[in-house]
């Protein structure tokens, strides 16, 4: 069974540091995969990609699959214009 953390606010400039060190820790923390489930998430930017790739990268150097679940459209395609569509582990 994975552990979904879901995203529930706002990512901006001002408040990517706390969210980002969270999503870390509970993915530190988990015993098990990881979901980070974006449907309930407000306003967002191209920092949510950056803050992926970190999660991504936790995950790995913990030994966890990551995936990531009902991204905005718009994130989306930043994601496959930027080629990472082949790295990241996008669900929907």
């Amino acid at each position: 069974m994975n552990s979904i953390f879901k995203i529930c606010e706002s990512v901006g400039f001002e408040d990517a540091g706390h969210l980002l060190t969270e999503v870390e820790t509970f993915i530190e923390q988990s015993d098990s995969d990881i979901q980070v489930d974006f449907e309930a998430l407000g306003v967002n930017n191209s920092l949510l990609v950056a803050m992926m790739m970190c999660w991504y990268r936790t995950a790995a150097l913990e030994g966890k699959n990551i995936s990531f679940l009902n991204l905005p459209t718009g994130i989306k395609k930043i994601v496959e214009i930027s080629g990472l569509d082949h790295t990241l582990p996008i669900k929907n």
